[in-house]
């Protein structure tokens, strides 16, 4: 059957999805600080994750790039003046990360291979989610250019005028345009698709004609 994997791939992916939406419930604003799992709240099962991955963004921009200007509070992470950042399970990946192991682990391919495969793909999801706030982080340590008050206008049908609130409304929607907009999708859509790739082509595939090599002969007989 034509296109057989990536469907397979994006019934999957689709079914997850699903499954999520039912199981997990994701509020908005405040309610989103909270992960609740079949009605029940779990989020300080995540409290550990949460600060282990605002002292990686921590570490990486202080440490490793320079920006020495930046503080950490807990798992609230911001330059003087800018947005604070609140490292919640929602930043974690956490969502991504089992979305990814359960693909794979529905998915054709060699069970022998996945033992390395899953933990190496987690491992590169995790490091490109760092990257991800550590990029978001940067973005909004200045204000938010003049041309997206334009853009943000048609965007989110916002009107602007000049105060100090309409400003900040500005500044929290140029910072959600990457966090919820961008790099959700680029996160999604590029590198779970990415990784998925490379297992189909480099080590799905080749395992699939090898073993359709070793049964030939058998048909054969």
């Amino acid at each position: 059957m034509p296109f057989k994997d990536i469907i397979w791939f994006l019934i999957l992916f689709v079914f997850f999805e699903l499954l999520w939406k039912v199981c997990v419930h994701v509020g908005e604003g405040i309610e989103e600080r909270y992960l609740i799992v079949l009605g029940n709240d779990i989020t300080s099962s995540t409290d550990g994750l949460c600060q282990w991955t605002a002292n990686a963004v921590y570490w990486v921009l202080h440490s490793l790039l320079g920006y020495h200007d930046l503080q950490l509070d807990g798992i609230t992470l911001y330059f003087e003046g800018s947005l604070p950042l609140d490292i919640v399970w929602s930043c974690t990946g956490i969502k991504q990360l089992i979305m990814f192991a359960f693909i794979m682990l529905l998915y054709f391919g060699p069970p022998k291979k996945k033992l390395w495969f899953i933990p190496l793909s987690l491992f590169i999801l995790t490091a490109i989610n760092i990257l991800r706030l550590v990029i978001i982080l940067i973005i909004i340590r200045e204000p938010f250019p003049e041309w997206f008050v334009v853009a943000n206008e048609w965007y989110n049908g916002r009107v602007w005028e000049n105060t100090q609130e309409m400003y900040w409304q500005f500044y929290e929607d140029w910072f959600n345009v990457f966090h919820r907009d961008v790099f959700v999708w680029l996160y999604y859509d590029g590198v779970i698709f990415v990784l998925w790739l490379i297992w189909e082509e480099k080590i799905n595939k080749p395992y699939q004609r090898l073993r359709g090599r070793c049964e030939a002969p058998s048909r054969q007989d």
